[in-house]
């Protein structure tokens, strides 16, 4: 960010400069009829540009950060980024022009130079990123993402995001259906969760950073549809930092659905959350509006924006707004609202409510593993382009019903309800809508869920709910300088295969 931010001053302030010379030139001409070097009219000049280009550049930097230049907007492709620029630069001359006209003649700026320092300055603050877009074109064309023809075979499916909480389960279950299974995963959270498949026939891990375009290029070749499950999760992770949370959620997303089109990929299946809702009183179905009171949501909400502007006859996004998820995985997690209070109850005796009334979808994470291979299985005239909410009419529970259930399940816990609740969202879903269209139906409860967790700590396959590999926003908190600020090269990648296992590609 730091270091956009300084390119940008540096143009801002070209272009002012280059805007006033002109209007020096112009100035010279209109005196003498020609072009000369008068000492007393460039130190008139050089001073209004000393006193005018501070305002300029404390006024672009506001505003190219409001518009999210340092965080979204370097994350845009095509005419929409061409139109944040646009929209950026022009208020960004507003606001100059108005505080130069507030001024007065204490700056002395000509009014010309307000539209040729506006055109320059957009000149070269487009061009600029028109160049890293056309030198990143150029990487994606040498290490052959670009133009392929070969057409793979159907049963080849990409899960970037493969050992995390869904995709460990998804993995084995896509295998068991006969699926030829590569995982891209930088395995942040370790290897546990994919350890036991790592001799299976049909399976093949790719470990690596899918924000790196030579490891997402390799784990793309000679598959025809990906699945998207990488990202940080959850609020209080994806509050860490901001801009890596962009990176991983909103940038890297662009920079695989590009490959994957590139590569001929057909369908792009993207992991996305009910959060997108934010709160509201009545049930929301996908035509409902959006309105994300969160990091995580709004960076959701932006990468479904992206997916279908690039929609085409050849590459069919599929939109899958998850609810909660709840239940135990090969990569358990306990930062998840039922897990949680489920772990809690079991180990500590107690659980304590914040709220109460909030609304919330719940899903079972094997029920999201079917509704993502169902939505894999589909027709693809009837999927493509579509976004679907993932969970169950009656999964729609409010919290303190969560806990009555928990109590249910463990009778000994004590329960106990606070009013005070930071969490802002309330809202409910309707699935009906994938109901109808694939005819995929959730099989499991919150209480199967509970149930999954009482068995774990039971049988000790969990023993301490509060290690930091299962919270999110503990692993990444006590791993910040591995897990954050490690930004990999464009052309690094680490391939990671077993014994016995070939990296293709």
């Amino acid at each position: 960010m730091l270091k956009r931010m300084v390119v940008d001053v540096l143009l801002v302030n070209l272009s002012l400069a280059l805007a006033l010379f002109v209007r020096y030139l112009v100035a010279s001409w209109s005196q003498q009829g020609a072009f000369f070097v008068d000492q007393h009219l460039m130190r008139s000049f050089l001073g209004i540009y000393l006193n005018s280009a501070w305002l300029l550049t404390v006024a672009a930097l506001v505003i190219f950060y409001v518009s999210g230049f340092y965080t979204r907007g370097s994350m845009y492709i095509g005419h929409y980024k061409a139109l944040v620029i646009l929209q950026a630069v022009t208020l960004t001359y507003l606001a100059f022009g108005s505080l130069v006209f507030l001024a007065g003649t204490s700056i002395g700026l000509p009014r010309s130079v307000l539209p040729l320092g506006w055109l320059l300055t957009l000149m070269s603050i487009g061009g600029v990123r028109l160049a890293f877009v056309l030198v990143e074109r150029e990487v994606m064309r040498d290490l052959g993402a670009l133009g392929v023809g070969e057409v793979p075979d159907p049963r080849n499916v990409l899960v970037v995001g493969g050992a995390g909480y869904i995709g460990s389960v998804l993995v084995r279950k896509l295998l068991e259906r006969g699926y030829r299974v590569r995982v891209l995963d930088r395995l942040l959270y370790g290897d546990d969760s994919l350890a036991e498949l790592y001799h299976a026939e049909d399976f093949e891990l790719v470990q690596g950073d899918f924000r790196n375009v030579e490891a997402v290029v390799r784990a793309v070749q000679r598959m025809s549809s990906i699945i998207h499950l990488g990202a940080v999760v959850g609020d209080p992770a994806c509050a860490l930092d901001e801009e890596f949370t962009f990176e991983v959620n909103l940038a890297a997303t662009r920079m695989i659905a590009e490959v994957g089109k590139g590569y001929g990929i057909r369908r792009f299946l993207f992991a996305s959350s009910c959060s997108v809702y934010g709160a509201s009183e009545e049930i929301m179905d996908e035509r409902s509006l959006v309105a994300p009171l969160s990091l995580y949501a709004r960076t959701k909400v932006e990468s479904e924006r992206l997916l279908l502007s690039i929609k085409s006859e050849s590459f069919s996004p599929v939109l899958l707004r998850f609810a909660t998820v709840c239940g135990m995985s090969h990569r358990p997690r306990f930062d998840l609202v039922v897990n949680l209070l489920a772990a809690q109850a079991i180990f500590d005796k107690k659980i304590t409510i914040f709220g109460g009334d909030q609304w919330r979808p719940f899903v079972h994470v094997d029920d999201v593993a079917d509704a993502i291979i169902g939505c894999l299985e589909a027709p693809l005239a009837v999927v493509s382009g579509q976004v679907f909410n993932v969970g169950s009419d009656d999964g729609n529970h409010r919290l303190m019903q969560v806990g009555d259930i928990i109590k249910r399940v463990v009778p000994e816990v004590e329960v106990t309800v606070r009013q005070n609740a930071e969490d802002e969202r309330n809202y409910r879903v309707s699935s009906e809508k994938i109901r109808r269209m694939l005819g995929f139906s959730a099989n499991r409860t919150v209480e199967d869920a509970v149930l999954d967790i009482v068995r774990a700590v039971r049988t000790g396959r969990v023993v301490n709910y509060r290690k930091p590999q299962y919270s999110n926003v503990r692993w990444l908190t006590e791993n910040g300088e591995t897990a954050i600020t490690m930004v990999p090269n464009i052309y690094s990648v680490v391939m990671r295969m077993p014994e016995g296992m070939s990296a293709t590609g």
